[in-house]
């Protein structure tokens, strides 16, 4: 390991960025998230990305073990797989958060991104 990198460090996108845009074909990086930010910076980045779902986290890392992985390093990711489990997350996302942001207002209209 040559650097840990924090938000003093940049966004998401941007420490895929440093440490394998350029170094590595787009369809070998997979950044692994839990919230739109990560799907996001995946998406600006230009890499795969695999979502762990609200409130199904144990199946999640379970599905990533059994199926997400394999399909990644066979270089079966991409696409439709990827494009499902994307749909799948956005499906998830609450409408209403549970709890008051900072503005006080519980409304929060999550961004699509594919």
């Amino acid at each position: 390991m040559r650097v840990i990198a924090g938000q003093e460090m940049g966004s998401k996108a941007e420490h895929v960025q440093y440490a394998a845009s350029g170094k590595y074909p787009a369809n070998h990086i997979l950044l692994v998230g839990d919230a739109p930010g990560d799907r996001e910076a995946a998406a600006r980045a230009g890499c795969l990305y695999y979502p762990i779902l609200p409130g199904q986290e144990r199946e999640s890392w379970h599905r990533f073990t059994a199926e997400a992985l394999p399909r990644f390093l066979s270089e079966d990711f991409a696409g439709a797989y990827q494009e499902s489990l994307i749909e799948e997350f956005n499906a998830k996302l609450p409408d209403v958060v549970p709890w008051e942001t900072v503005s006080g207002i519980r409304t929060v209209t999550m961004p699509t991104v594919k």
